[in-house]
């Protein structure tokens, strides 16, 4: 559940696939200048990474919130596509804090979506609003890895149940779409396979029959009105994202609104958002008046707001 945190100081994390983010929150803010960022390639492990931190600054922690890029489970959270295993109880014993909780990040994307303002988000559909009690929201996160974050807000309490849908089978919507461009489908059996980092890189590479093309490369020759081909897988794969998040819809029916997060969806929404919009808006035939609005999470850091939101029992 989430109400209003506790006033102590907080350390806030965000630790991705890629990069681990960090604060120090205090009365619901963050605190001013401490907010930090590691390559996790640099570190060896979570925990290093927290010590430097620490050590940098000499605070009396009451509580820390930890968002994980990978299911979590009793206080411990594996890494989905790192071999870092965090726990709770070792935190504890070793930094001495009492009061830790460990989420799955789109959990954290999930709880910040609230708190977020007009800077740290993109609207990039209108849509309509439809009251429902509970009110429900969908967060979409692709970058290193996938997943989704379901938002439930009833009289100003939000519940965001746990979700893997990265491992999922990849919908027959999307792998259609593969098999009539050709491109070999046992190479993204599921979500994630595509919808992710690697997945773009991979796809890409598909598509233009060049096996050492860089999916930031890429971003970039369309950016520069490169190659034909590239234009085709980006415009493509926007189209395939946008067949997803109708899916999602339909799953999740977010009728307060979707959210887009990570690296790879913000870079889509700025060079192709018009295509995938397009495949948004392909919804079944009991639903074809179901229009949600759609905001892209510009901030990097907007994982740090809502493990400063999170209110412990």
């Amino acid at each position: 559940m989430h109400n209003l945190p506790s006033s102590g100081m907080r350390l806030v994390a965000d630790v991705g696939g890629t990069n681990t983010r960090m604060a120090l929150s205090c009365d619901g803010a963050i605190v001013p200048g401490t907010v930090r960022g590691y390559a996790n390639d640099e570190w060896d492990d979570f925990y290093l990474i927290l010590a430097s931190f620490l050590a940098a600054r000499n605070t009396k922690l009451d509580e820390m919130v930890i968002a994980v890029a990978g299911p979590v489970d009793d206080g411990q959270a594996q890494l989905t596509n790192r071999s870092w295993v965090i726990e709770a109880s070792h935190i504890g014993v070793r930094f001495d804090c009492g009061k830790i909780h460990l989420l799955n990040d789109l959990n954290a994307l999930a709880y910040a979506t609230q708190s977020l303002n007009d800077g740290q988000l993109r609207q990039v559909r209108v849509g309509v609003l439809l009251e429902t009690s509970p009110a429900q929201s969908l967060v979409v996160g692709v970058g290193t890895g996938f997943n989704v974050g379901p938002v439930l807000e009833q009289s100003g309490v939000m519940f965001c149940p746990a979700v893997e849908a990265g491992h999922a089978t990849l919908p027959f919507s999307v792998s259609r779409e593969l098999i009539r461009a050709g491109i070999d489908v046992d190479l993204f059996e599921t979500v994630e396979a595509l919808f992710s980092g690697r997945g773009f890189t991979r796809f890409c590479q598909q598509m233009t029959g060049e096996p050492d093309l860089d999916g930031r490369a890429v971003i970039s020759a369309y950016k520069q009105g490169g190659p034909q081909s590239i234009s085709a897988a980006v415009e493509l794969y926007a189209k395939l994202f946008g067949r997803l998040l109708g899916d999602l819809s339909m799953a999740y029916m977010p009728t307060s609104g979707m959210y887009l997060a990570g690296s790879v969806a913000r870079a889509i929404m700025q060079v192709a958002q018009e295509a995938c919009l397009e495949g948004i808006s392909r919804h079944s035939q009991i639903s074809a008046s179901f229009n949600a609005p759609v905001w892209v999470i510009e901030d990097d850091a907007a994982a740090l707001i809502g493990c400063m939101g999170y209110a412990f029992d």
